[in-house]
């Protein structure tokens, strides 16, 4: 019987190359409406993302992450500390992070102990940006 995982880094980083690039499309008409640009900028972000990771690059992880921080700084100038309003704007940026550290982490041996431990520094981020929305919200 063979053992195949349920995912690798390189279709990993295909989806988020995929989720970018519809980001950017349909993010892309925002402006001209009159709105800020984000969906776009993000868009291109994931796109630039995914192709390092794509290149097994680790700068792949850092640029996802600086992406999401950005995203962070972003929706909470836009709508302040109110977590249902924060939910829509970063859970699922949160839950592709956490997807995409899960995949360095339980990858293969040639990644470097340093990048599993950014790779784990990342994702208990993202669960506390989570935890923190849902808290917000809830209370």
């Amino acid at each position: 019987m063979s053992y195949r995982r349920w995912t690798s880094p390189a279709e990993t980083a295909e989806w988020i190359i995929l989720v970018g690039a519809a980001f950017a499309v349909l993010g892309g008409w925002i402006p001209w409406m009159g709105h800020a640009p984000y969906y776009f900028v993000a868009g291109v972000a994931l796109i630039g993302a995914g192709i390092l990771m794509l290149w097994n690059r680790s700068a792949g992880l850092w640029w996802y992450f600086g992406m999401f921080v950005a995203a962070l700084g972003w929706s909470i100038f836009k709508v302040g500390l109110d977590g249902w309003s924060l939910l829509p704007r970063l859970f699922v940026l949160a839950l592709i992070g956490i997807g995409i550290s899960l995949v360095i982490i339980t990858g293969s041996s040639a990644v470097g102990r340093p990048l599993r431990v950014a790779a784990i520094i990342t994702a208990v981020f993202y669960l506390v940006a989570i935890a923190s929305m849902l808290w917000s919200a809830i209370a």
